[in-house]
C-alpha cells in the first residue's frame, strides 16, 4: 500500500471519530453498558436462547415445550429491541453505517459486476 493511501486512510478515519454519527453512536453505546435494565433485558433474552436451543436438542420442533420456549424467546427479544436505549443506539447506528455505506461505495463502485 503506497503512503499516500495510507495517511489518506487515516485522516478518513479520524474525520469518522470526530463525525457527529460517530459521537453518537458512542454516547448511546456508554448509556447501554451502564443500564442495569438492559443488561437484565439481555439476560433473560441469552438465557430464552439457550432454553430454546436446550428444547430443540430433546424435543420435536412442533412440541408444546419447543413452541413455548419459542414464545418465550421471541418475547424476550422483542422486549430487549423496543427498549427506548436500544431503540435509540440502533437508530444511531443506522446513521453511522448509511454514511460508511456510502464511503463503501465510493471506494468500490468500480468493482460492482465483476467477481473479486
Amino acid at each position: 500500500m503506497n503512503e499516500k493511501l495510507l495517511i489518506d486512510l487515516v485522516n478518513l478515519k479520524e474525520i469518522l471519530k470526530k463525525s457527529n454519527e460517530y459521537e453518537a453512536l458512542s454516547t448511546k453505546n456508554q448509556k447501554l453498558e451502564e443500564s442495569d435494565e438492559v443488561k437484565l433485558l439481555s439476560y433473560k433474552k441469552d438465557m430464552a436462547i439457550m432454553n430454546y436451543e436446550d428444547a430443540l436438542k430433546h424435543y420435536d420442533k412442533n412440541s408444546l415445550e419447543v413452541l413455548s420456549a419459542e414464545k418465550a424467546m421471541s418475547k424476550a427479544i422483542y422486549d430487549l429491541n423496543n427498549h427506548p436505549l436500544v431503540k435509540e443506539y440502533n437508530l444511531a447506528y443506522r446513521d453511522l453505517n448509511e454514511i460508511y455505506l456510502k464511503i463503501n461505495h465510493e471506494l468500490f463502485s468500480f468493482y460492482k459486476g465483476t467477481k473479486l
